[in-house]
């Protein structure tokens, strides 16, 4: 972890949580690429066995079709008659207007995305230290959709032509852009369970956090693989609808029992798209200006809202290097022609608005537009300051984003 992601923990978190997670510089090497393979060898028939089992559990049914493409980042939609209230709404001393109506939203440049922790490069297969591993029916760009139940297995393979390996299975998540809290510690939201001989088994934790807890805590399920040997174990995950859509990386490392040196550790990485077909969508951001101080800077937004639009919530998300009250910064939306402030409240993410429904600008069928403004008492000290959009809609989020251009000439 860099010195200034730790000085803005630090800023962010009391002392006492940072404890509570663990905050340490052990991450997994090589950013979770897979290591370096071992020279292959001739192979007996593969074992097939549950930790502790007896039997031979059937793996779970690779998929009969090819998984569906990656969902595109949102693209956002900006009509002329938008762009004018949002440029409106940049001149405070004027008398605030509500937006002209517009047939239909229209595609524009794509919006920024939040900078979170994005996946590991990976394809399901890797190898280190004399193991290889592979993932089986969980591929490369497959979407996952929120709250199903995923089931995949894992195998771990001896590589070496003589001797044995000791293996501590592991199977988690990357730290995931998608997270309920993504700024500090971005851990995917849900649970990971595990076959073994007396049935499915809930683990500790679905992600990984800042430190080798996840590595660690996985010690009851090691097993021995003698040369040429494997073992397949079957899993099965659900992301709960806490999470954003985004991308995610699924790791499997194969640590030494009781070992504290993961260095040349094996590992191997799938990554997925996170979908939710029943959450809103923001289809379209725009901005008056590319800064954010302490005049008023407008900024609107587009959400479709799949489900209908009785129970959709926009959110604005506000966040700084330095730590921001609630009283240095105004946000405020644009209600019946005028300006109208909205409440800020401190959270895992900064300082983030959830404003009431029935506060858009425009609409087209289950489609809406808002505007928005923001402005600053004081100038930020560092000039760290992000802005994020989104909406929630009957307990699901949308993916945010930044309808500004980074701040403070990052």
């Amino acid at each position: 972890m860099s010195a200034s992601v730790i000085a803005r923990i630090a800023k962010i978190v009391p002392l006492a949580v940072i404890a509570a997670v663990g905050v340490t510089a052990c991450g997994p090497a090589d950013n979770g690429a897979p290591a370096a393979a071992s020279a292959p060898v001739s192979t007996p028939a593969a074992v097939s066995v549950t930790p502790g089992a007896g039997a031979v559990p059937a793996l779970p049914a690779a998929p009969t079709t090819d998984p569906a493409a990656p969902t595109a980042a949102p693209a956002p939609a900006e009509t002329p008659e938008a762009a004018a209230a949002v440029t409106a709404g940049t001149k405070p001393a004027a008398k605030p207007t509500a937006a002209k109506a517009a047939t239909a939203p229209k595609a524009g440049a794509a919006p920024k995305a939040s900078t979170a922790p994005a996946p590991s490069t990976g394809n399901g297969k890797g190898s280190g230290s004399g193991i290889g591993i592979t993932f089986t029916g969980l591929d490369d760009g497959r979407q996952i959709e929120l709250n199903d139940l995923v089931s995949f297995s894992v195998t771990w393979k001896n590589n070496d032509a003589t001797g044995t390996r000791s293996v501590a299975p592991v199977v988690a998540t990357q730290q995931y852009e998608g997270a309920p809290c993504s700024r500090v510690v971005a851990m995917a939201d849900g649970t990971l369970e595990r076959k073994d001989a007396s049935g499915w088994k809930k683990l500790d934790s679905l992600s990984q956090g800042t430190g080798m807890d996840y590595v660690t805590n996985r010690n009851d399920g090691a097993f021995t693989l003698a040369a040429g040997e494997s073992r397949t174990i079957e899993y099965r995950m659900r992301l709960s609808p806490a999470n954003r859509p985004g991308r995610i990386g699924i790791e499997a490392d194969a640590p030494v029992p009781g070992s504290t040196d993961y260095r040349g550790m094996a590992k191997a990485v799938v990554n997925a798209t996170v979908v939710d077909h029943h959450g809103p969508e923001v289809t379209g951001v725009s901005a008056g200006s590319v800064k954010v101080g302490t005049s008023p800077t407008a900024f609107g937004f587009v959400v479709s809202a799949p489900e209908g639009t009785a129970d959709l919530h926009p959110v604005v998300s506000v966040s700084a290097a330095d730590e921001l009250a609630a009283d240095d910064v105004t946000v405020e939306a644009m209600v019946g022609g005028a300006w109208k402030p909205v409440e800020l409240k401190q959270d895992c993410e900064g300082l983030t608005a959830v404003a009431p429904t029935g506060l858009e600008v425009n609409r087209w069928g289950d489609s809406v537009e808002y505007a928005f403004r923001i402005a600053l008492k004081k100038a930020p000290v560092h000039g760290d300051v992000e802005v994020l959009v989104g909406a929630r809609s009957n307990g699901h989020q949308a993916a945010r984003w930044n309808p500004f251009a980074p701040l403070g000439g990052r």
